[in-house]
């Protein structure tokens, strides 16, 4: 028996011990019909027998806070069929680049972001400098994003589609080289998580 406190009240110790442990890696949850782990190297004296199927849910987890940036960037678009670069205000958040036209319509609930990046469906592995060949405009970086293709979407100077992906290629200047730098080194953060997790 065991006393709790200075309170009257007696419990008894749990008998319960640590029989074996199962380890699920990242890579065995996302195999096709579900990931398969065997109970392996069990003791002799253990009390399992047969099969236990266990149905579980995994979602991304960071221990630090995500990635986050905010500041102007120089965006290259298609109008009506001409390119154009537009200063929007941008920011990082939950692995997609929001942006509006000015930094008070962020903080302005009515206003909805002009536009979004999303980082998840990002073919781009490491932001990096855009060659000179693409593009003769300092501190400017490229991000590739590929997804499903939707109705409407169309080819463009900046988009490719063939009826089952779209691919945008989005060009981005930052202001300065320092602030170049920072950009970069936040949204290669958010894809190594993103990759790491796909993968």
């Amino acid at each position: 028996k065991k006393l709790i406190g200075e309170t009257a009240g007696y419990v008894s110790t749990s008998l319960f011990v640590l029989s074996n442990d199962v380890k699920m890696l990242r890579s065995a949850l996302w195999c096709s019909g579900g990931g398969v782990k065997e109970y392996e190297k069990a003791p002799f004296h253990s009390p399992f027998e047969g099969t236990i199927n266990l149905s579980m849910t995994a979602k991304e987890a960071i221990s630090s806070q995500p990635p986050s940036h905010k500041g102007f960037l120089t965006i290259f678009q298609d109008e009506s069929g001409l390119g154009a670069w537009n200063r929007r205000w941008c920011s990082v958040q939950d692995n997609k680049i929001y942006y509006w036209l000015y930094p008070e319509d962020e903080v302005n609930q009515n206003k909805q972001p002009h536009g979004e990046i999303d980082l998840r469906n990002c073919k781009t592995e490491t932001v990096s400098i855009a060659s000179r060949l693409d593009c003769a405009r300092p501190n400017t970086f490229v991000l590739v994003i590929m997804q499903a293709a939707q109705p409407g979407d169309r080819a463009s100077i900046i988009t490719e589609s063939n009826g089952k992906t779209t691919q945008t290629k989005y060009m981005l200047s930052a202001d300065s080289r320092e602030e170049r730098k920072q950009w970069m080194e936040v949204l290669n953060k958010c894809l190594q998580s993103v990759i790491s997790w796909n993968h």
